[in-house]
């Protein structure tokens, strides 16, 4: 073992002090700040009693160091003597159980510890790993033991959502965007909550009687400008009335029309006659009722007009939640619809659009 004092060039000392600043190992560390201290002139006692080794592990260090005179000749490990118990085989059954819920192995818990983890170990491998073993190699994969934060489920509809804003910017110009929607009336009330007497009843008195009738109706998303149908029932033809209207209410202009895939929209006389009156449809996704601020609107509307409240005839329930509807203007609309709320999903899309053509 060689016992001579330790003497390195500038260069050297150079890659070294560059191996210390750059190494996040702290085995590494030590053992390159034993040779710059040595090579500086310490005596290799005072050193491995600052660094909590021994100093026969220190002339061992300066021994390899000075074989090659190579910095990464100090990453070579020296063993007490026992093998590891980490296999290639047992290092890849930890990676892929921790890509897996421990609930899909039989366990009672849905995420591992460290204790399920080695008995998992122990079972597939029949090595018993101690806790501090199995926490160390977790490290050494990048894992660390924190709590986790709330994330949302990615949007199921997005796709779908862009392809609409697509195609709404790239409507042609002279274009009017609607977006379409009916709703039913019924002569028995809705109920909603309100102010009553503590311990007495909220009672809403009904004539036993019911009706129907359904509005059809289109918001201008641009201008909040709305247009409205009531017909008795929602069927292919009903939905034909109301495109006739629309076509000549709006006479000289393209219409783009947001609405949903409902049976009455997609008879194929309602298709044809679409067609025919150059009015293009926007198929909503299915089962999405939120993203029509129509939908929004109505619900509104019937909280202020309809609910515990049975009116004498059900056509003046439609005229009073008609005339609601019309009083308002064509910025209370909007908001009203949340189309200014600010997080509407087709903000973005009309900006492009409209602001595009001014």
């Amino acid at each position: 073992m060689n016992r001579r004092p330790l003497t390195l060039s500038a260069w050297q000392q150079r890659r070294l002090r560059i191996q210390l600043h750059q190494t996040q190992d702290a085995r590494l560390y030590r053992r390159t700040l034993a040779i710059l201290e040595i090579a500086q002139g310490q005596p290799p006692t005072q050193v491995a009693r600052s660094l909590g080794v021994s100093r026969r592990m220190v002339y061992y260090w300066i021994e390899d160091y000075t074989q090659r005179h190579d910095p990464t000749d100090l990453i070579l490990e020296y063993s007490s003597g026992r093998p590891t118990l980490w296999t290639e085989e047992a290092r890849s059954l930890l990676q892929e159980l921790l890509t897996r819920s421990p609930s899909e192995r039989g366990y009672y818990a849905v995420n591992w510890t460290v204790p399920l983890l080695r008995e998992e170990l122990r079972h597939a491998t029949g090595t018993c790993f101690a806790d501090d073993t199995i926490r160390r190699e977790l490290h050494r994969l990048g894992y660390v033991w924190k709590r986790p934060r709330y994330v949302l489920d990615p949007d199921p509809e997005l796709e779908k959502k862009r392809q609409i804003c697509r195609h709404i910017q790239g409507l042609r110009s002279r274009s009017v965007l609607l977006a379409e929607d009916e709703t039913d009336l019924l002569l028995f009330p809705p109920l909603r909550a309100a102010w009553s007497m503590r311990g007495q009843p909220a009672t809403v008195w009904l004539s036993g009687r019911n009706a129907r009738r359904v509005v059809f109706g289109t918001m201008n998303l641009w201008t909040g400008s709305r247009l409205f149908l009531v017909r008795k029932r929602q069927r292919a033809d009903d939905f034909q009335a109301f495109l006739e209207l629309l076509h000549h209410h709006y006479r000289g202009w393209h219409v783009a029309l947001l609405l949903d895939e409902a049976p009455s929209h997609t008879a194929k006389g309602s298709a044809a006659l679409a067609e025919y009156f150059d009015i293009e449809c926007i198929w909503l996704p299915k089962c999405c009722p939120k993203l029509n601020p129509m939908d929004t609107l109505w619900g509104q509307a019937k909280d202020v007009l309809s609910a515990n409240k049975q009116y004498a005839t059900i056509d003046d329930q439609v005229g009073r939640f008609l005339s609601y509807l019309s009083a308002l203007s064509n910025l209370e609309t909007l908001n009203t619809a949340g189309v200014h709320s600010g997080n509407f999903w087709l903000t973005n899309a009309l900006c492009n659009y409209f602001c595009g053509r001014a």
